[in-house]
């Protein structure tokens, strides 16, 4: 990041990357107080060792621009460590897509105070075919201003931060003048959300049966990875980025358990799920919507003040949301590319891919990257059943594709203790079987998560589901041996 950035402001971006409003809403509207134990279970099982096997490799490799890459290639095997970035490069560009396409949602809400994407029909043209041209339009807009420079990057960063604090803050306090006004409330309110029957799929208030909510809190905590992909552009990286992380984790578990608390205290969850007006696509808003009505109701408004607050608060959490997309896309478009392509072996690569512009930009790669995008994009306006269902099923393989990563980069680690790759007091964890025991315990979620995820499908019949979880990241794995091999092979003649 910039060679002049605090770490309070390298913290602030950390968190704000890795937590998510939306996922702390969901967790909360769906499954009540009764998710706290699975994102404490999440957060001492897999989050936090994560975070500490990531600061103490972000420590040793601070400086080079590879990560995971990095992370690998001296634990296990540079082939493995290749396949292993590969991968994980693959699977955020499937997302990629899929965050492009959203992203005229919030701006719609922002503009006009609600959604009116399904009503796009301008010059007869179809709701779809807008969709995908302001997307590509998007997409190609973003690269350029990657392209200007990395400044680019962590002004997106830092303004999906600011936005994403005032939108906690905004939370915080008027939940609090709802607690204010009506205490007696409180503890009745979260007896209600913990009796509350699970809204989430698959699930029942039977503790045994909720485990595909334990997948959702652990992806809740994802996106270390992404920041620590531009851990080479932080000055004194080596001393800043491992603090910030763990720092950061700890603020991150802080904020999800006492977000939950707070919104199951202060709200009648039963009340709320009465409406039909609520469902996962627009949870955020309803929510945030409610909480106006509530406060205007307390506080005694008038119906025209009632309603400028409810456009108030529902218009800021889609400022909010469109922020997190772009500030989010501008660190995906370019981390997993740059740590792919500049990290890796350069020979592995055509020449144009590494060549960086003035600014130290991979400037051919990341507009090939955007065409490749554009084209996925635009295939899917044209509402093809096939590529729709391809990229549905794309999709769906991406949740595997990005947590085996993870699982890899876990299972490295006591080897990078064994084979002495950093000196014993180079460790921010000296003791060596409690760092066995951080990378069994982030396998072991990883792992279970992983089965749940192919064996959910496999029990409702959804065959080609669990085919195209195993097959995708099988594709992409022996895609990127292939590459690999090709590269031996150059370096034998």
């Amino acid at each position: 990041m910039q060679k002049n950035m605090s770490i309070a402001t390298l913290m602030l971006i950390i968190i704000t990357t890795v937590y998510s409003f939306s996922s702390m809403a969901t967790a909360f509207f769906m499954m009540g107080t009764k998710s706290l134990a699975w994102f404490i279970i999440s957060a001492l099982g897999y989050f936090i060792p994560y975070a500490l096997i990531v600061a103490q490799y972000s420590r040793k490799y601070a400086h080079q621009k590879g990560t995971i890459y990095d992370w690998l290639k001296d634990s296990l095997s540079p082939k493995i460590a290749f396949i292993t970035a590969f991968l994980w490069y693959c699977s955020y560009f499937t997302w990629m897509v899929s965050l492009f396409m959203k992203l005229i949602i919030p701006a719609s809400i922002l503009l006009f105070g609600k959604d009116i994407t399904n009503k796009m029909t301008w010059l007869s043209l179809p709701t779809q075919v807008w969709l995908a041209l302001l997307a590509i339009v998007a997409v190609f807009c973003l690269t350029y201003f990657i392209n200007r420079g990395f400044h680019h990057i962590i002004s997106f960063l830092k303004i999906s931060s600011f936005t994403m604090v005032g939108l906690l803050l905004l939370s915080l306090f008027s939940n609090l003048i709802l607690l204010f006004l009506h205490p007696e409330n409180f503890v009745p309110n979260l007896i209600k959300s913990w009796h509350a029957p699970s809204f989430f799929a698959g699930t029942d208030n039977q503790f045994f049966t909720q485990f595909p909510f334990f997948i959702f809190a652990i992806t809740a905590f994802g996106g270390l990875d992404t920041v620590a992909s531009l851990a080479d552009k932080t000055n004194e990286s080596r001393k800043k980025f491992p603090k910030a992380v763990i720092f950061s984790a700890g603020v991150v578990t802080i904020l999800y358990i006492f977000g939950i608390i707070l919104w199951s205290g202060t709200n009648d969850i039963t009340t709320l799920r009465q409406t039909n007006q609520l469902h996962l696509g627009n949870l955020m808003y309803g929510l945030t919507g409610s909480l106006a009505n509530s406060l205007a109701k307390g506080l005694e408004f008038n119906p025209w003040q009632s309603n400028l607050l409810c456009q108030f608060y529902i218009r800021y959490t889609a400022f909010t949301l469109l922020t997190a997309y772009i500030g989010l896309l501008s660190s995906i478009t370019y981390g997993p590319l740059k740590s792919l392509i500049t990290g890796t072996p350069k020979e592995i690569w055509p020449q144009p891919f590494i060549t960086l512009n003035q600014k130290q930009m991979p400037e051919k790669a990341l507009w090939l990257q955007a065409s490749l995008i554009s084209i996925c994009i635009a295939a899917l306006a044209f509402n093809n059943a096939l590529v729709g269902n391809l990229f549905n099923q794309l999709t769906y393989m991406t949740n595997v594709s990005r947590a085996l990563p993870y699982l890899v980069v876990a299972a490295s680690f006591p080897f990078f203790i064994q084979k002495n790759v950093v000196t014993q007091n180079m460790l921010l964890v000296p003791i060596k079987k409690i760092n066995y025991l951080l990378s069994f315990s982030v396998c072991l979620c990883v792992t279970a998560a992983i089965f749940f995820q192919i064996y959910s499908p496999f029990q409702a019949g959804e065959y080609n589901n669990v085919l195209t979880l195993i097959f995708g990241p099988s594709l992409f794995s022996l895609l990127a041996a292939k590459l690999y091999q090709r590269f031996e092979d150059r370096q034998v003649i």
